[in-house]
């Protein structure tokens, strides 16, 4: 039976196995299974790819996916996906290979300055030849649309994704980076989690941080994740007789029976630059005691032990 399966049948098969034995991790028939799987796929397993962060005036003139031919939400490799282009007179050559980003994020810094678009490659595709587009589209020549086919998931594909050329996609990988020497370090912290449904980030999973190259966040290097002190309120123990003007109304800094505290600054965990930009970079997180989420402080670990 798994024979007759093709690659990609069997990754999703041995995904679906692979949540069940997540809730049935004492049945040995899943694990057996689970290995049959694995050792059939493990040639076509695709890597999981680092972000982009790409500027926005960039991100704006990319093609967005408005649909395909089955009219699904949610697009595999057998669709024929439709691509709606920003310059309704251009059109994509054939067979040129392309790469999907989930809808982005924009990222801004700690003083609110805007330092791109946080663009999450979900899938890899390539326009139809011109033999394959004569038989499945009605008007393959219309300007201002492609159509393509999908190659590689990594995510589902949806209504709302961009796509652009994987040559132009390369130009936007992060550049190589050279620490100033003499540049004094500004405060990093989080800025987003690259999986967008999540709150709070776990271990492995990809970040967004500030600081970037100019920080030294070099790719390899590692960082340490920080929780930042936070400001809490307790009642004080020592006073003898509260204020009888002090009611359910009073503001806690107002009240003289509320004493405002701190939360000690302490780490979470540590994490690997993967990917750095001029202003921001991307890490993996690695060893957390507690989960990432943004607004985490990011030091290097060479130069900083402690906040």
């Amino acid at each position: 039976m798994l024979n007759g399966l093709r690659h990609n049948e069997v990754a999703l098969l041995a995904h679906i196995i692979a949540m069940r034995l997540k809730f049935n991790r004492y049945n040995p028939l899943f694990i057996v299974f689970c290995g049959l799987l694995s050792s059939g796929v493990s040639a076509q397993a695709v890597p999981l790819a680092v972000p982009l962060v790409v500027p926005e005036s960039t991100f704006k003139t990319l093609g967005r996916i408005t649909g395909d031919t089955l009219n699904q939400r949610l697009m595999d490799q057998h669709s024929i996906v439709r691509v709606q282009l920003a310059d309704p007179q251009a059109q994509i050559a054939p067979e040129t290979p392309l790469v999907v980003f989930r809808q982005g994020i924009r990222l801004k810094g700690p003083g609110g300055e805007t330092l791109g678009v946080l663009a999450i490659p979900v899938a890899r595709a390539r326009t139809l030849s011109r033999q394959t587009a004569a038989l499945e589209i009605a008007h393959p020549d219309q300007p201002g649309v492609a159509w393509m086919h999908i190659q590689s998931l990594q995510q589902e594909v949806m209504r709302g994704d961009s796509v652009m050329a994987q040559d132009a996609a390369k130009q936007l990988e992060s550049p190589p980076c050279t620490p100033p020497a003499d540049s004094p370090a500004k405060a990093a912290q989080v800025l987003a989690l690259v999986s967008q449904a999540d709150m709070l980030s776990a271990n492995g999973d990809l970040v967004a941080i500030s600081g970037g190259c100019a920080n030294g966040m070099t790719p390899g290097a590692t960082v340490t994740l920080w929780r930042p002190a936070t400001k809490t309120y307790g009642r004080k123990l020592d006073q003898p007789v509260e204020d009888r003007r002090n009611n359910a109304t009073s503001v806690f800094e107002d009240n003289p029976a509320i004493a405002p505290n701190q939360t000690p600054t302490h780490r979470v965990g540590t994490g690997t630059v993967l990917a750095s930009y001029p202003d921001t970079a991307i890490v993996r997180i690695q060893n957390i005691s507690q989960a990432v989420q943004p607004g985490d402080l990011v030091r290097l670990l060479t130069t900083k032990t402690r906040p």
